[in-house]
């Protein structure tokens, strides 16, 4: 299995970088699409729900797209050459009314097609068209026992065993092309974990899982101290799998921050995101927002779509003076996903011509 988590896949889109650095504004190489905030768990973590972050300070769970709305959406995505969408919260997209019909017709219009989600209805005809027609799925989990599922989600026990069966018959699919992968999110509680999991994703046919820590709380302080009362003992977990567990046919990819990353990754040296100019979210609220860290946030705003279309917003001269204007050392003191982007597009960016024959 080749890097699916690669940091340098932008600079496979050099058409896209010389209008950026020529001050133009391309279509966007990613959208991040959430159809609803409704949502069937309650994650005590979720960043959309836990007071002690930023997220959702003007979410409403009622919102959603409707659907005439997302299919004009879709006929500007593919009108602007967008590549990929990835569906994700805000709330669980599967629980959207017309994710079948949006995901058929992005695909039809050659728009690579991503979904994350809980799995609690990741079955019938959608898991039919999502295996054969999207190029991955991921399950984000947070226990191996139902007990603790039940308590972190606040669903019933049986909620647990519904997605680890949807996991297991989505994972067998014989007609299943799509890359099927979990994002394990490691917490203090589950920390001790992290093995047994592994070891039972494996055995049940998934592709790859994603080991990450949890985000806790807008200070870097705090979630330091969180992170370095279970760092160890993780990562001591993930040699062990690296070392029994690994093959070809089942990855495993260790996302979690160093205590010094942690820091680092709610800090900003620099005064530009040209993350923010290839990769946006349109959400529920039929807003557009800068990236998935500052969704549902009056920070993070970048223009509405209600009364207008997405592509008549992209290039607008607000939005555009909004990009120009966005400043992450004074805006964006807090966990950033496209920190490490950003860093490797500055410095593309700001590479002088006349060195760069001397690699």
């Amino acid at each position: 299995m080749r890097n699916v988590y690669s940091s340098a896949k932008i600079f496979h889109f050099p058409d896209r970088l010389q209008a950026i650095a020529a001050g133009e504004l391309p279509a966007p190489i990613h959208v991040r699409l959430k159809p609803t905030n409704r949502c069937n768990h309650r994650c005590e973590y979720c960043a959309f729900r836990n007071p002690k972050l930023y997220l959702g300070e003007q979410m409403h769970e009622q919102d959603e797209i409707p659907p005439a709305k997302m299919r004009e959406i879709v006929a500007d995505l593919i009108a602007m050459q967008v590549r990929a969408v990835t569906f994700s919260g805000g709330g669980e997209p599967l629980r959207y009314g017309f994710i079948a019909e949006t995901v058929a017709q992005l695909i039809a219009g050659g728009i690579k097609v991503a979904l994350l989600t809980n799995g609690s209805r990741l079955q019938g005809d959608v898991a039919s068209l999502l295996a054969r027609g999207a190029t991955w799925v991921r399950i984000s989990i947070d226990a191996v026992d139902r007990d603790e599922y039940a308590r972190v989600r606040a669903v019933a026990p049986a909620e647990y065993d519904r997605v680890c069966e949807n996991m297991r018959a989505f994972a067998a699919r014989p007609d299943r092309t799509c890359l099927f992968g979990v994002n394990f999110i490691v917490t203090r509680e589950n920390s001790h974990q992290v093995l047994d999991f592994l070891r039972f994703a494996r055995d049940i046919g998934i592709d790859h899982v994603k080991v990450s820590e949890v985000v806790m709380a807008t200070s870097a302080e705090e979630n330091l101290r969180y992170l370095t009362s279970f760092y160890a003992s993780v990562k001591d977990q993930l040699r062990q799998a690296a070392a029994t567990l690994a093959s070809d046919r089942f990855r495993i990819i260790d996302k979690l921050l160093t205590p010094n990353a942690e820091m680092e990754s709610f800090e900003r040296g620099y005064t530009r995101c040209p993350m923010a100019r290839v990769l946006t979210v349109i959400a529920a609220d039929l807003n557009v927002y800068t990236c998935q860290d500052k969704a549902y946030t009056a920070s993070g705003l970048l223009g509405s779509i209600r009364d207008c279309r997405f592509a008549d917003l992209w290039q607008s001269e607000p939005l555009k003076r909004r990009l120009q204007s966005l400043d992450p050392s004074r805006e964006c003191r807090h966990h950033c996903v496209a920190h490490g982007k950003n860093l490797a597009l500055l410095d593309y960016f700001e590479a002088d011509p006349e060195h760069v024959d001397f690699v």
